[in-house]
């Protein structure tokens, strides 16, 4: 092997492995987002000003059916920012394709790809609910 072919294979393998670091990072901002947003509307939802008057009135059941989406959402992410801290993958497209579940419970749980459309399919559903119960 060459000193060229060297160089352009560390770089391919140092590029393979930011991919990871990176859906790490973005896996851990969306985990912060969740919480930020699940206590604030919990907040709003349930603050009350002047004499005991609640500030907004939600709808219960899609309340509650959006903080469990929103749980779910953080779950997933929690699955899946634990395992790139456990995998063996060297690249975001290795994970991905890896099943993965809380506890390490590869066979009964799912790939990391269906993790993350758990994942923002959660989230998106949490957040439509929560808009919904508002009305």
């Amino acid at each position: 092997m060459t000193e060229e072919e060297k160089i352009a294979a560390t770089a391919e393998a140092n590029s393979k492995q930011k991919s990871l670091e990176m859906l790490f990072d973005y896996t851990k901002f969306h985990i912060g987002l969740y919480l930020t947003f699940s206590a604030s509307y919990i907040t709003v939802t349930t603050a009350k000003v002047g004499a005991g008057q609640p500030l907004l009135t939600p709808n219960r059941g899609l309340f509650w059916c959006a903080v469990v989406a929103f749980g779910l959402a953080g779950l997933a992410g929690g699955v899946i920012a634990s395992s790139i801290t456990q995998t063996q993958a060297r690249s975001s497209k290795e994970f991905l394709s890896e099943n993965i579940g809380p506890w390490n419970c590869t066979k009964l749980f799912f790939s990391a790809r269906v993790w993350t459309w758990i994942e923002h399919t959660s989230f998106w559903c949490g957040l439509i609910l929560a808009v919904l119960s508002l009305k």
